[in-house]
């Protein structure tokens, strides 16, 4: 069918609007390693084009079309009237390939997400329609200025938006399970001040919940979408103490009612070690793992970045009490702080040792744009690049201490060391040794067949995919847990298909290489 002018779709018919999620660039955080373990094609499903898609006035007529570039190739000659697309940073190139090839097709390009919203100038020369801020309001607005012939170039949103006018997302396009995790907010806004962060920008300061209710309808319908896992996108999932406690007792009313229940897993700061009632709620929902954004193990480094009210000197003893209720820890850490030096390194694999951690990111300082690190340092000359989205492999600081290159040199040393098969092997039996607490409520509930699947999946994986001394590591860490105790079998082969993936990454000739 052919199509009418851009921007101008024939009367008596709906929109046709193509949404695109851009392909994601290999880094630390796409997971690769574990998908191909697992047997699955993307980590998460884009949350922000399906709930674009649940906001469509009921009075504008829409066919959407998606298409997930980590799940299918895009559709160069699809009839549409718009094509929409959403990114964060990293996405910033395949966007702007995206853009100008169907600007060339003499198709608008609607732009919006964390890309647009952070990287403003950047994205506006690649849009007919930029959206800048969250898109409750201004995606509406939009499609009914579309349909009426008078969009305007840029949408902006000023204020955050009620949380309330944010519905359910539309997952109807995809299949849950072509990913690893479905992806659920429960609410936006964060009150840490962090310096080097620029989520806030995205989300603000102040925390803004759903009802709990609705998140419970958000969950049920990931669930219905294919998934096992299912993954808190907030940025802090815990702000509100009583709202995290209510939710969790819900979570635990709809899982034990569940024939297969899901796994959950979400990213908070260290705040929830403060009530060991809530790590037993957590494990109680079967929570897998949390990320937890420790930063550094020093006071004066997270003064540095206005994070050192969250400095914890129990911290060992609060990591050994997520490990007491089964809750796998995923830390992450920062280097390359003024206060950082050469014993940083030391004290981080001792801490990790001593602690049996298994999984931990450590990423160097950068300062993003629009940051006050980043105003803080221009204005000391000590900006010398544009951050790109990617934390593993360089920074846009310049040292107060050595050089750069040996900054990051220690850097990968020491992230290379902890994923070495025998160091983390150790710390994955250590972590495995201190689990005392097993929920009641599941154990009749194995979804058997899916499960022996995915494990033959992973075994395979490790007999076929991987060098020698990972293949002995896997089915050395397989037998020496089941002697532990057999319970905890299902959880190390948790940790072992991501552990596919952290292998693949430090061991990659695109992260070893010497960068400068």
């Amino acid at each position: 069918m052919p199509l009418s002018s851009p921007g101008q779709p024939a009367p008596c018919r709906p929109l046709r609007i193509y949404m695109i999620a851009p392909r994601t660039p290999g880094s630390f955080w796409n997971m690769q390693g574990t998908l191909d373990a697992v047997g699955v094609k993307s980590l998460m499903p884009c949350i922000a084009l399906s709930t674009l898609i649940s906001l469509t006035p009921p009075d504008i007529p829409v066919v959407y079309h998606y298409c997930d570039e980590n799940i299918s190739a895009v559709d160069w000659d699809l009839p549409c009237d718009l094509v929409a697309i959403s990114g964060f940073t990293l996405h910033a190139d395949r966007i702007a390939r995206l853009s100008r090839a169907f600007g060339a097709r003499g198709i608008p390009v609607a732009i919006g997400g964390a890309f647009a919203t952070l990287d403003t100038d950047l994205a506006r020369p690649l849009a007919d329609h930029l959206f800048v801020g969250e898109a409750e309001y201004t995606w509406p607005a939009f499609l009914k200025d579309f349909s009426a012939h008078r969009a305007r170039p840029v949408y902006t949103q000023k204020s955050f938006v009620d949380i309330n006018a944010s519905p359910p997302p539309n997952w109807s396009f995809i299949n849950g399970r072509d990913y690893l995790y479905m992806t659920v907010q429960t609410a936006r806004g964060c009150p840490n001040r962090c310096d080097f962060c620029d989520a806030v920008r995205l989300i603000g300061n102040r925390h803004r919940r759903k009802p709990v209710d609705q998140v419970i309808i958000e969950v049920d319908n990931a669930y219905k979408a294919g998934c096992e896992v299912i993954f808190f996108s907030d940025d802090n999932f815990m702000v509100s103490r009583r709202y995290t406690e209510t939710l969790l007792h819900r979570l635990i009313e709809w899982n034990a009612a569940l024939p297969h229940p899901v796994q959950f897993s979400c990213q908070t700061d260290v705040r929830i070690t403060d009530d060991e009632k809530l790590l037993r709620l957590m494990a109680d929902a079967r929570f897998a793992a949390v990320f937890l954004g420790i930063e550094s193990l020093r006071r004066a480094c997270l003064e540095e970045i206005n994070k050192g009210h969250l400095h914890r000197p129990d911290l060992a003893d609060r990591i050994r009490r997520m490990a007491h209720y089964g809750l796998l820890p995923f830390i992450g850490l920062i280097v390359g702080f003024d206060a950082d030096d050469d014993d940083t390194f030391d004290e981080i694999e001792n801490f990790l040792i001593d602690t049996g951690v298994p999984t931990v990111s450590i990423s160097v300082l950068n300062a993003p744009e629009g940051t006050p690190l980043h105003q803080r340092l221009l204005s000391r000359n000590r900006i010398d690049d544009q951050f790109a989205g990617v934390w593993h492999f360089s920074t846009n600081i310049v040292p107060v201490k050595g050089s750069r290159r040996h900054l990051l040199q220690k850097h990968r040393r020491l992230f290379s060391r902890l994923y070495d098969p025998r160091h983390f092997e150790a710390r994955t039996l250590h972590w495995l040794q201190q689990i005392r607490y097993f929920p009641s409520a599941y154990t009749q509930k194995r979804k058997a067949g899916t499960n022996i699947l995915k494990i033959a999946r992973i075994i395979r994986h490790y007999t076929f995919c991987v060098p020698a001394p990972v293949r002995r590591q896997f089915f050395s860490i397989l037998r020496k847990t089941w002697q532990i105790d057999p319970r905890l079998i299902r959880k190390v082969i948790t940790i072992m298909t991501q552990y596919c993936h952290y292998y693949t990454f430090v061991t990659a000739d695109s992260y070893q290489e010497d960068r400068h």
